[in-house]
């Protein structure tokens, strides 16, 4: 099947993507590590018994329930719109790839928003241990989804031996094992075949 592409004349479609990619992954970024600063600052704030970082806290987490649920959502959601309007055939074969991959990462997204939700719409009226406790879930669904989505962008930046076995886990691993060698990234036979033959 053929799809439509979308043209981007001026600039191109590498140039939007890699705009809105990266507002995209500064404010994820900042929602993995900012989840840390917000649970370890209340629990700074019970152990001094000091009211005044605890409202630090509260009014923070507003500010980042903000900046990382909204924004970053509609970012998120942004790249994907953008990239499967640029290139339908590769955003498939993203998804067709990393379909149980992409599936775990929105379970651990959602469960970060409604960690999120609960942690700010109960400040003050949960007690103090299970309000950490909702801190500390959120902060590790957080972690969790980064670490899926890293593996998953990194078979975008180097595919590996996925080109030949269309493994999953060859896919994913890249990343999280040991750095590819040189041999390791050489295109295969298959990709070789592939190149034009020089006349003579």
């Amino acid at each position: 099947m053929n799809y439509p592409v979308w043209e981007l004349a001026t600039f191109g479609g590498g140039v939007l993507v890699a705009v809105i990619a990266t507002l995209h992954v500064f404010v994820a970024h900042f929602a993995v590590g900012g989840g840390l600063f917000l649970v370890l600052t209340e629990m700074k704030a019970y152990r001094e018994k000091d009211r005044r970082i605890l409202d630090y806290v509260h009014r923070h987490t507003k500010f980042f329930l903000l900046i990382t649920m909204v924004f970053g959502a509609l970012s998120g959601f942004g790249i994907w719109l953008v990239i499967s309007i640029l290139n339908p055939a590769a955003t498939s074969i993203l998804i067709h790839t990393f379909v149980f991959g992409w599936a775990t990462e929105w379970v651990f997204f959602v469960v970060e928003i409604a960690s999120l939700l609960i942690y700010y719409y109960t400040f003050n009226k949960m007690d103090a241990r299970n309000h950490v406790i909702v801190g500390w879930i959120y902060f590790i669904a957080a972690w969790l989804s980064l670490f899926l989505i890293d593996g998953i962008i990194s078979f975008m930046l180097t595919p590996g031996r996925w080109v030949e076995t269309k493994s999953f886990w060859m896919a994913f691993s890249i990343l999280h094992s040991s750095p590819p060698s040189f041999q390791d990234l050489r295109c295969p036979q298959s990709c070789r075949d592939l190149r034009p033959h020089h006349v003579h």
